[in-house]
């Protein structure tokens, strides 16, 4: 197996002779170097190699010391020293990850063909610049890297019935056999019979053993040589070694046995195994035949996109929110639990970016998704609020106090990092916007300082996710079983940023209703209140009052709670109790 990485200069001695025939190689920076600007996976069988080639993204390259790109950042780990996964000397062979970059490649050739079959033809598809010549699908089982998956598949769905075939098929052995035993001459003593030469049931190879046999010598192969992780566990059979499935690739023998046993399964299941095998030895056969195949992208930002789309974004009521007026797609959307309360609902919105960390989205980027927010908020107002429809558990505005809920917006970007190469661990957390600035997150969009009920005051934060499990998630379909808690992360993610910068109290009038409130205290509470959630279903019981934690929020604080106002037709002291609360301790309430 061959590896490379996207937009990585080789020498063109490392990297000419693999991908120079297909015509996606472009000289670096002086002519001795060579670089690929795809990502994916191509099987070539020629006279200079014959086998499978991955192209990673870039993204899994990060200096060391601002010096050298290296793998996932490992010192001394260098693009140039992994190429060949069968080289003893890989360094990362040595340190015991030989099968990481191998395992990445399956990921990713998984999430690209999922990507493929959804978007092909389409203008995603078009706009990622995919490019592929593959099997159709009725016939995906006559590709190497695809065959090669799917008996891995197979492996893990049918691990128990390997174990009961073998147990059948080997209970009984060795064995005496008595009936022929007594004919033989017995050894006599103290009136015993003593049958020193026991004739043994003879070992009979089973037909299943013959196609169990071959299998897990190919999914050893496959792991020897490819440095695929599969786990084999406890064989009961003696393996042929990688050379032996090699000779029958290279002879065609290993198709030719697969014909001979062709009819002695009526199993399904072993029959289907039969067809994997025969598929696999058939179609990688070593011949004179140049053969080709390939999946690869040229703009992974488009994919990475897609496959963000579909672990994040829901369908609930959003289809005219993610068509923008303008034209403009949003990239994610969902509805999910307000960051006020447990039971108000609200909508998330985010972009995903691909790029490096040192990019930093600004400009057009920025103000774009303060629109998708405002258009968010305009859309509620027009189709619900002002109509008078039922919200049901959707809020944003609050006819008691005219306040606007809180409307998290965000970036979500792809992370690599030494230090997590798990493909089943989202991983998000909340990315430092910009420590030259000493900036925690974006600069929020307001109009007013201290407002943070107000409509035009919009918060925007920035995540990042573990891109090994993106690809993985994606590729595997998991979608349905990622989505809740990758909601629950980026809520609790904003709850705990908004806490760090606002101070919240909650406020209840001792006689007076919060509406008679709130009319009286407008001046000093305008766009700092927004009502409760109440057991009253009349009318709301407590507001919530925010100060940002600035000298502003501070002096307005201030000024609220020195202020005594009475009511006007009695003169009557509005009283309230007045308790500090967090936005995190408020939805455990």
């Amino acid at each position: 197996m061959r590896i490379y990485f996207e937009n990585y200069p080789y020498r063109s001695d490392l990297i000419e002779p693999y991908l120079g025939k297909m015509k996606i190689l472009y000289f670096g920076k002086d002519q001795s170097t060579r670089y690929t600007d795809r990502i994916g996976y191509i099987f070539i069988s020629d006279k200079n190699y014959s086998g499978p080639i991955f192209i990673l993204p870039k993204s899994f390259l990060i200096k060391e010391n601002d010096k050298k790109l290296n793998v996932l950042g490992m010192p001394g780990v260098y693009p140039e020293n992994v190429i060949d996964t069968e080289d003893p000397d890989n360094p990362l062979e040595i340190n015991g990850q030989g099968s990481f970059l191998p395992e990445l490649g399956l990921w990713l050739f998984r999430a690209l063909d999922r990507f493929r079959m959804e978007h092909e033809g389409e203008s995603k598809g078009e706009e990622a610049e995919l490019d592929s010549q593959l099997p159709e699908d009725g016939a995906r089982d006559k590709d190497f890297l695809s065959v090669s998956i799917q008996l891995m598949d197979f492996l893990k769905e049918h691990r128990s019935l390997f174990t009961q075939i073998s147990l059948i098929n080997h209970s009984g052995r060795d064995k005496i056999d008595w009936a022929k035993t007594v004919k033989g001459q017995p050894y006599i003593e103290d009136g015993k019979p003593w049958y020193l030469e026991p004739a043994i049931k003879e070992k009979t190879i089973d037909i299943d053993d013959t196609l169990l046999r071959l299998y897990y010598s190919v999914l050893q192969y496959l792991r020897d040589k490819y440095r695929f992780p599969i786990q084999l566990g406890e064989v009961p059979y003696e393996l042929m070694p990688v050379t032996e499935i090699q000779r029958l690739l290279d002879t065609g023998i290993g198709s030719k046995e697969m014909k001979r046993i062709r009819h002695h399964y009526f199993r399904d299941d072993l029959k289907i195994l039969w067809g994997l095998l025969n598929s696999f030895f058939t179609y990688n056969t070593t011949d004179t035949e140049i053969k080709k195949e390939y999946l690869l992208v040229r703009n992974f930002q488009i994919v990475f996109e897609g496959m963000i789309d579909t672990l994040i974004s829901d369908d609930r009521g959003v289809t005219e929110l993610k068509k923008q007026k303008d034209g403009k797609l949003v990239d994610h959307i969902f509805r999910y639990k307000s960051l006020i309360g447990s039971h108000a609902e609200i909508y998330y919105i985010g972009d995903s970016k691909y790029y490096s960390d040192t990019n930093r989205p600004e400009g057009v980027a920025l103000y774009k998704q303060f629109t998708y927010a405002k258009n968010a908020i305009q859309y509620h107002i027009d189709k619900i609020y002002l109509p008078g429809k039922s919200e049901g558990t959707l809020h944003y505005r609050d006819k008691y106090t005219e306040g606007y809920n809180i409307t998290p917006n965000f970036f979500i970007r792809s992370r690599v990092t030494k230090e997590d190469t798990s493909f089943d661990k989202p991983s998000i957390v909340m990315t430092y916007w910009d420590e030259a600035k000493h900036l925690e997150y974006p600069k929020t969009n307001k109009h007013f300082e201290d407002r943070i009920f107000d409509r035009d005051t919009l918060i925007l934060r920035e995540f990042s996710i573990n891109l090994l499990f993106i690809i993985a998630a994606y590729a595997g379909y998991e979608e349905e079983y990622w989505k809740s808690d990758l909601h629950r992360t980026i809520r609790e993610l904003f709850i705990k940023s908004i806490d760090k910068e606002y101070e919240f109290f909650i406020l209840t009038p001792q006689s007076e209703d919060i509406n008679k409130f709130h009319y009286l205290y407008y001046e000093w509470i305008n766009g700092k209140a927004y009502t409760l959630e109440s057991s009253s279903k009349n009318r709301p019981e407590h507001l919530l009052l925010a100060f940002e934690r600035t000298d502003t929020g501070k002096k307005d604080k201030e000024t609220f709670l020195s202020q005594k106002l009475r009511e006007y037709t009695t003169g009557k002291e509005l009283l309230y109790d007045l308790r500090p609360i967090t936005l995190a301790e408020l939805n455990k309430i």
